[in-house]
């Protein structure tokens, strides 16, 4: 019997699990798909995806890729992966691929979304899903600062330790901040940042500063001066977890489109 290859959307609720990558003895994302492609496809069968999320971290377009012998139609491996799944993880979409496929290093950008909740006292609907603010943001300045950040740049400082990069080199491509109103009766601020790749932790980062550019706490010139730095010792600390979510990887999928 032949191999196939499938790709799969998800979206999950990260506050459900302690990040995407297989744990040894806590809930994971790819613990919860590797489980359920097993239950349908009766065989194990590892995951490969898109990205990494931490804890918490939510994602709407996250992309993964398996392997399997199974006959069954692709057109319906999201319902029966969605029949084994937790209602925190819904596979929405599934393709037959090639095998040179990569969710990651076939992916042409990423976008993620972050949510600031800038009200007080705050709204308790929305604690899983953004960021608390009760400071108010000055958003103009904010919306400044954030163009120093589009282009190709060496973003170093803003890579948290913990997950090295063969290169720190990153293509930011859109960045743009708008302000949001009644959002489950509060007041949002919703940045969204698109890059060809993203080193670890780098929006979050990236967020922090923005949030301390608004607060008056640092000016538009220094998100230059610590990024020709490159001291991520120098870095505001990263925005929660929480608010961030990966809302979409692109691919060429007509390089694939012999499969649709």
């Amino acid at each position: 019997m032949s191999k196939r290859y499938i790709a799969c959307r998800v979206a999950y609720e990260g506050g459900s699990f302690h990040g995407s990558q297989l744990q040894q003895n806590a809930p994971s994302v790819q613990g919860a798909l590797e489980n359920a492609i097993e239950k349908i496809c009766c065989h194990p069968a590892r995951i490969i995806l898109a990205g990494r999320t931490d804890a918490g971290v939510h994602a709407l377009g996250q992309c993964f890729r398996f392997a399997t012998e199974s006959t069954l139609p692709v057109e319906r491996v999201p319902l029966a992966l969605n029949a084994n799944l937790d209602k925190s993880v819904r596979v929405w979409e599934a393709r037959e691929v090639d095998e040179a496929f990569h969710p990651r290093y076939s992916a042409l950008s990423r976008t993620y979304r972050y949510w600031i909740e800038n009200a007080s006292p705050g709204n308790v609907l929305l604690a899983h899903l953004a960021a608390s603010c009760r400071e108010s943001l000055d958003l103009r300045l904010m919306q400044e600062a954030a163009q120093r950040f589009i282009g190709r740049h060496d973003f170093v400082a803003f890579q948290s330790a913990g997950s090295p990069a063969p290169t720190t080199v990153r293509c930011v491509r859109r960045l743009q901040l708008r302000r949001l109103y009644d959002v489950l009766g509060s007041s949002l601020i919703e940045i969204e940042i698109e890059a060809d790749a993203f080193l670890y932790r780098m929006v979050r980062n990236i967020v922090g500063m923005l949030m301390a550019v608004g607060k008056g706490d640092l000016k538009s010139p220094d998100v230059t001066a610590l990024m020709e730095s490159k001291d991520r010792q120098l870095c505001p600390p990263p925005a929660p977890p929480q608010g961030l979510c990966l809302v979409d990887v692109k691919y060429n999928w007509e390089e694939f489109q012999k499969y649709f």
